[in-house]
């Protein structure tokens, strides 16, 4: 199979083609456009899970009355 008859099967399917062997997923071949929004969409949620932490927490330091003595 050539290069371009797996571009066009996934362009036509709109998914990916996942190769194994024995020990599971070896190669993913996705549209590149996928791959970035995927990405894009990871990042927002990492961003919007940091966003969530109080502004008070991010600030205080630690004191040596704070540790379990």
């Amino acid at each position: 199979m050539e290069l371009n008859e797996i571009k066009k099967i996934i362009e036509e399917e709109g998914g990916k083609i996942i190769l194994a062997n024995e020990n599971g997923p070896t190669l993913i071949i996705m549209k590149l456009e996928d791959y970035r929004s995927k990405k894009e969409a990871k990042a927002e949620i990492k961003n919007e899970q940091t966003s969530k932490i109080p502004r008070e927490i991010e600030v205080e330091s630690l004191k040596i009355d704070d540790l379990p003595f």
